[in-house]
Formats: structure tokens, sequence, C-alpha cells
């Protein structure tokens, strides 16, 4: 289509992304574009370009209704043509830090750290993952539109392509949380959480209730306890002073007796 030739090459693209978030710029102003053509490369997009499920190719200008619908795209184009896609970056607007960027690329791509002696020989005898593959399918979020378009797509390999019945069934094709999904995963975490801080809040509150309960009821009881020491005190207190005059009047009955004899001697 006409779209091809007058897209703009997301590789230039991504570096300014790059070389502009240090600028207090949206993101995606990198990824717009007027319709004058002026300064800055266009893409066309037609109600055509929305993807369809017998699109065979991808192509700059392709529309998604969603970045899902992208990596699903471009994950089964993969498969069918004999390699595997992940994740190389995602890019966020610098305004309001929503996601509008993704780069899918070949698992091939990039290469891997370099290892230490002992790691290398154990990597000789296993197959090497990352052989510098720049295929790349780029999509970026079009706020005018509400749609993700594929902004770049380079399509050569630079390793042998598996068949398609020899690709690997990777993570990415088993359906892993996209953004939405994440986002309610999130807001669902969010939501158990506040409600196990409100429930804790809860418990904390009953139990002080219930500790104030108890207090009460230890303050009464000891305050029973100390009338019932107070009484118990009283009553010991007036049975002594009771002995002590029983005692007092014995003696003094006795004194008197012993007075009385010795008159009566005399």
């Amino acid at each position: 289509m006409g779209t091809s030739a007058q897209g703009f090459d997301l590789m230039e693209s991504g570096r300014d992304i790059e070389e502009e978030t240090s600028n207090d710029i949206e993101l995606e102003t990198v990824e717009e574009c007027d319709d004058t053509g002026e300064n800055m490369k266009t893409i066309v997009i037609c109600d055509e370009d929305l993807v369809k499920s017998d699109s065979s190719e991808p192509y700059v200008g392709m529309v998604f209704k969603s970045a899902d619908d992208g990596r699903e795209y471009y994950s089964e184009y993969g498969r069918l043509n004999g390699f595997t896609i992940r994740v190389n970056r995602k890019r966020r607007s610098r305004i309001d830090r929503a996601v509008i960027g993704f780069d899918y690329v070949c698992s091939k791509e990039g290469f891997r750290r370099k290892k230490s002696s002992k790691e290398e020989k154990v990597a000789r005898l296993s197959r090497q993952t990352r052989v510098g593959c720049k295929a790349i399918l780029v999509i970026a979020y079009k706020r005018d539109l509400e749609k993700w378009v594929v902004t770049n797509f380079v399509r050569e390999h630079n390793h042998e392509l598996m068949v398609p019945s020899e690709v690997p069934v990777r993570q990415i094709d088993k359906g892993p949380l996209n953004e939405d999904e994440k986002d309610k995963r999130i807001r669902e975490l969010t939501t158990k959480l506040y409600n196990e801080k409100q429930r804790f809040q809860r418990q904390c509150a009953a139990y002080e209730e219930r500790c104030d309960a108890y207090k009460a009821q230890l303050s009464k009881i000891m305050k029973d306890i100390d009338m019932h020491t107070d009484h118990l005190t009283m009553t010991v207190q007036t049975v002594v002073q009771s002995i002590k005059e029983i005692e007092d009047e014995e003696s003094n009955h006795w004194e008197t007796q012993a007075i009385q004899r010795r008159n009566n001697v005399i």
C-alpha cells in the first residue's frame, strides 16, 4: 500500500524518543504528525488499515484496536514464519506515564552478555539464542485515533527460521496479562489491601473496645476487693478490740476478788 512508502522509519523515531526523554515534552508527539507533511514524515491511516485476521504481512500504517492485539498478531505472525518474539522496549509518556509504545522483536535480537570462561564452556555446548537479529515490529499509540499504529517493521532475519510446527509456545503466546488486565489486577489487589486494612482496623477497634470493657470490669472487681478488704480490716479491728475489752474485764474481776480476800484475812 501507499502507506508503506509514506510511513517514517520508527528506528529513527525510536532514537528521537530516547533523545527527547530529557525534554519536558510528551513522548507521543514524536509519533503524532500533522497532515501537512512539513518538517516531518507522516503516516497516512485509512479505515482498511485496521488489521484483519487475514493480514499476512505487517506494514507501516497497520492499525490495531489495542496493544495486545498488536502483540498477538505479531506473535502469530512469528509462529507462522518460524520465530518467536519478545517485548524489547515499552515506552511511557513523560506527562501521564501512560504506555504509548512497544517494540516487539525477534527472540534472537541482541547478544548475550559476556560470560566467564567457565560459563563459556557450558554455552558452547548449548544452542546460541541471541545473534543480533534486527527483525522488529514497533507500534505506537495515536491519541487522536485512539488506536495503535505500526510505525516500523523490519522483516529480515539474520538466522535460520524454524518450521511453524517447531516454534515453541512461549509465555507471550499463552496470553500474559495485558495492560488492562494488569491495571485491573492492580486495582483488585489495591482494593483487597484496602479491605484488609479496614478489616484490621475494625478488629483493632473491637479489641480496644473489648479491652476497655475488660479494664472497666477489672476496675470494678478491684474496687470491690478494696471495699471488702476495708470491711475485713474493720471487722478484725473490732474483734481485736472486743477481745481486749473482755481481757481487761476479766483482769479487773480477778484483781477485785484478790483485794476482797486480802481484806477478809486482815
